[in-house]
């Protein structure tokens, strides 16, 4: 199927200015923006044209720039249908899935698409924090319109699994702008970090960040967001994008957690907050700078010793109070040192007897485990944390980041 068709008016149409104002494109750098026109695809449909058929391969994202497109679960002139207008997008379900097309996509009336290739929504566009959030709010509002559309015309059973997919297709996009690298530090053999997370829905308000700012110094974060679902998830993305806009080096490091807590603080309607732990790590000379915004302390433990909560400034969660002090506090590693940051899904996980996990038996299964790599130590610390609940359900997002400081010597 081809889908450019070489009309200059079209093309012409469809510039800088008419492509920022798009939803997906709200926020992002011009130079993003113009990438994108150049290398996609124009794409015109007239009144009642199928752009996509149920049950094919799609590898494109369609943005709809004029025109209406009608989604259509079953048939083509199904009633049960919703329509896509301009400013939104389609076809991001069969990539992110990898599966084939769930539904029919129909010209409502004559419109114009861009095309992006699934190469281009993946390494381009979705490498931007700014253009996760986007789409994430785009598939959460068409979530509400999904459910006003199924309340009317299907029954519980279509609406539940509609939402479903709709949800665990949020969760891979929100999945996709935290760190993949395994290890998380290829080129500071210095240290030795890992990370795991496991949300207890389709999307939730854990994350963790990791990444070197330059030779010598690399950035650790873990946070959690109040709340669960679609909006922990776009606040999320939202504290993400503000620390790797605010983080830059030592000297500058105190002012991150203010600048992040007041612009979260900032019409904040609905009240959420997010729980912080930032952390500088000089590799070189071991020395370690950080803040915690009203997050779980830490476990520490030197060389050969056991774990002990880490001493942190005390201080308020980010995004209620706008003139919260955050505090930088610092420790020298020596080689061998461990710390292990992670999330209140940890301690506060329940058996069915309803009992809580608690810092003292995490602390004691790392010591346990204390002499293992730290992709070994938080994968035995996630097991020892399932094994204790007994099958109950997880009520709270888990999720965990290790770093053992190797010394200076390791990178020789």
């Amino acid at each position: 199927m081809s889908l450019s068709h070489n009309d200059a008016a079209v093309i012409a149409s469809i510039n800088y200015t008419s492509l920022a104002n798009h939803k997906l494109f709200k926020n992002l750098p011009r130079p993003l923006i113009e990438t994108i026109l150049a290398e996609g695809s124009i794409r015109t449909l007239k009144q009642g044209e199928v752009l996509l058929t149920r049950g094919e391969e799609n590898h494109y994202l369609y943005l709809v720039i004029s025109g209406r497109l009608r989604v259509s679960l079953d048939e083509t002139d199904s009633d049960i249908s919703f329509l896509i207008e301009p400013g939104e997008c389609i076809g991001e379900m069969s990539i992110i899935e990898e599966r084939l097309t769930s539904a029919y996509v129909i010209a409502e009336e004559e419109c114009r698409l861009l095309a992006l290739t699934e190469a281009m929504f993946w390494e381009t566009l979705l490498s931007y924090p700014a253009a996760v959030r986007n789409l994430l709010q785009m598939l959460s509002k068409r979530m509400r319109n999904h459910n006003r559309v199924t309340v009317q015309t299907l029954e519980q059973q279509l609406r539940y699994e509609h939402l479903q997919k709709e949800l665990a297709a949020a969760g891979k996009i929100q999945a996709n702008i935290l760190p993949r690298k395994t290890p998380l530090f290829p080129h500071h053999p210095q240290v030795d970090v890992a990370a795991i997370i496991e949300p207890a829905k389709a999307v939730g308000g854990d994350f963790f960040d990791a990444f070197a700012l330059d030779n010598h110094t690399i950035y650790i974060a873990i946070g959690d967001v109040s709340g669960k679902g679609m909006p922990a998830a776009l606040f999320m993305v939202r504290v993400i994008t503000l620390l790797r806009m605010g983080i830059s080096d030592e000297a500058t490091f105190g002012a991150v957690l203010p600048m992040v807590n007041r612009m979260l603080s900032q019409n904040n309607e609905e009240c959420m907050f997010v729980s912080l732990f930032v952390g500088l790590l000089n590799v070189d000379t071991g020395h370690f700078t950080y803040m915690n915004g009203g997050h779980n302390r830490p476990f520490f433990a030197r060389s050969g010793a056991s774990f002990e909560q880490l001493d942190v400034p005390k201080s308020l969660v980010l995004g209620l109070y706008e003139r919260s002090v955050y505090d930088v506090a610092e420790i020298t590693l020596k080689p061998g040192d461990t710390l292990v940051l992670y999330t209140d899904g940890v301690t506060e996980a329940t058996n069915t007897q309803h009992e809580f996990f608690e810092v003292e038996r995490a602390a004691a299964v790392l010591n346990k485990a204390a002499k293992k790599d730290m992709t070994t130590l938080v994968k035995t610390l996630q097991t020892a944390v399932d094994e204790f609940s007994e099958g109950a359900p997880q009520a709270d997002d888990i999720t965990m980041l290790a770093l053992r400081y190797q010394g200076s010597g390791a990178a020789s």
